[in-house]
């Protein structure tokens, strides 16, 4: 059952395209509070799938509708291309990223949603992708950048050495770069999100300390470099049993009641208000 305690907490629809010239790689879902008619202005949650930047698919945004929808929000579930499919090596993912949230942008009415209301959440590459779309700048404008990101057991400084990085370093990397190593030291800075840490910025981490494909390591370097440059940033360290954990660290009580604070507070917004007032009943992050 999803926080809603019903079997489907939204209503959706599905591959909806922000970038028609790369197919089902410039598709998205869109999720809505189930009969959510009567509220424009919504609060909106970009969400981006990981899979090292080559794999996975915006069905994994249902798990993030199912948690969030129950409170208010609404849910954009992206694809971008991968590593190692046609126009796939890096930043082909970051700027296929500030694309959809372009597009979602520019059809806020449509979508019945505030643009200044929109925050990022991934896990893993699309952690890392969150937190990018967050602190890199577009070239096309600030309507392809949030401040406010989610960031899910992401990767952040591939200028550390591989065993404080990730898991297969070297094979993921020679696949979103297009090649083998050596890769150059602006490369590896292009692709890592500490380069273009800024202080206008609100960044959630949440990273298991016992992660054995993204390292913490990760989390605090993020986090560490975020806080040298005056930003908003908080990391929730799992540790410990619950801390042996990559995909599911966000479903943990504290990094769940964590992440819905974090998400009401920068986008001004009442979830557990929400979820009572729709449910006729108390919150279940009251529990």
């Amino acid at each position: 059952l999803s926080a809603g305690g019903c079997e489907r907490p939204y209503d959706i629809e599905e591959n909806l395209s922000y970038d028609a010239a790369i197919g089902y790689h410039g598709t998205f879902d869109f999720y809505e509070p189930e009969s959510d008619s009567g509220r424009a202005s919504r609060p909106a949650i970009l969400a981006i799938h990981g899979g090292a930047w080559r794999g996975g698919d915006k069905a994994w945004g249902q798990q993030i509708a199912e948690e969030f929808c129950p409170f208010g929000y609404v849910v954009f579930s992206i694809n971008y291309r991968l590593a190692g499919r046609p126009g796939g090596t890096w930043p082909a993912q970051i700027e296929d990223v500030q694309k959809a949230l372009r597009y979602v942008r520019a059809n806020a009415e449509r979508f019945r949603i505030d643009p200044t209301r929109v925050a990022s959440l991934g896990m893993s590459a699309g952690g890392h992708l969150a937190t990018m779309v967050a602190l890199r700048d577009d070239p096309q404008g600030p309507e392809g950048r949030v401040k406010v990101a989610v960031n899910l057991d992401g990767e952040h400084d591939m200028t550390m050495p591989p065993e404080r990085v990730m898991a297969d370093f070297e094979r993921i990397l020679t696949s979103v770069m297009g090649h083998p190593a050596p890769w150059s030291a602006a490369e590896l800075r292009d692709i890592s999100t500490v380069t273009f840490a800024r202080p206008d910025v609100s960044l959630l981490t949440v990273h298991g300390a016992g992660d054995d494909n993204v390292y913490v390591a990760q989390a605090e370097r993020i986090t560490a470099e975020l806080q040298s440059k005056g930003a908003q940033t908080q990391l929730v360290r799992i540790d410990g049993e619950d801390g042996d954990c990559h995909e599911d660290c966000w479903r943990v009580a504290r990094a769940r009641s964590a992440i819905h604070r974090f998400l009401d507070r920068e986008l001004s917004h009442d979830g557990e208000r929400f979820f009572a007032n729709k449910y006729g009943r108390p919150s279940p992050l009251q529990d």
